[in-house]
């Protein structure tokens, strides 16, 4: 685990891999149609998510990197957080955007929150566009309603992180984000650093060092030098006062 004092690597904006600029292979274009097949670009007609699926762009992400103002994409797989930060550097995680899901939906609906989003993990995006993705909407009324509902999932995030921080504890919280970010990673142990604690609950290393000490205590969770690693996740949903 990253000591208080030591240096997080992997929060580098600069660590990315660049865009993929060659042809797409058949075999590409299957995989972004099956990536595609599962995200709100779904409701379009076959043919239809077929072209998109040959023409999107494809980029990877490490780990780390920040992304301001992203076009539309859906993440193919990896983990992207949403957040704001105040001027002091400070961040609140609002939201994870799971694959399937799409980033910057919202700004095509003219709604711009200084919200941006990092790479949790290494992740794949394929990139629709936000010229491409208002042409859809607007050819295709159905494909507006699945966006619409998309925002809406994100808009019960954020307000369910709302709700947290106005009501519920640190340690309450610190629970809440443990489990987002190691969903999926039950059969793979899966550690959280405490500064990706401390970056999603607007705190410091050390604080969430602190308030980490009763779920270690109790088994919940395990302490070691490559992060937290979540034992029980049943405990720390109750804990997080999640059904």
């Amino acid at each position: 685990m990253d000591s208080a004092n030591g240096s997080d690597p992997s929060a580098s904006p600069n660590r990315s891999l660049p865009p993929m600029t060659e042809s797409l292979r058949h075999s590409d274009s299957e995989r972004h149609y099956t990536s595609l097949r599962g995200s709100v670009f779904e409701v379009l007609p076959d043919d239809v998510l077929r072209d998109v699926a040959g023409v999107v762009g494809e980029v990877r992400l490490l780990a780390g990197h920040m992304l301001y103002d992203p076009e539309v994409s859906v993440v193919a797989d990896g983990l992207v957080r949403a957040f704001i930060s105040n001027p002091t550097g400070r961040q609140l995680t609002v939201a994870y955007v799971r694959p399937g899901h799409s980033l910057a939906l919202a700004h095509l609906a003219g709604r711009r929150f200084p919200t941006a989003f990092q790479a949790v993990e290494d992740t794949h995006l394929l990139v629709i566009g936000n010229d491409r993705t208002l042409d859809l909407q607007q050819a295709y009324p159905e494909f507006g309603w699945a966006a619409a509902q998309e925002l809406s999932l994100r808009l019960d995030e954020l307000e369910g992180e709302l709700a947290r921080l106005a009501f519920d504890s640190l340690r309450q919280r610190l629970a809440a984000h443990l489990l987002a970010l190691t969903s999926g990673h039950d059969d793979d142990p899966h550690p959280v650093r405490l500064s990706q604690l401390a970056a999603a609950t607007a705190s410091s290393r050390e604080v969430v060092h602190r308030n980490l000490r009763t779920f270690a205590a109790e088994s919940s969770i395990d302490v070691g030098p490559d992060g937290v690693t979540v034992t029980d996740r049943a405990r720390l949903r109750h804990h997080a006062n999640i059904d």
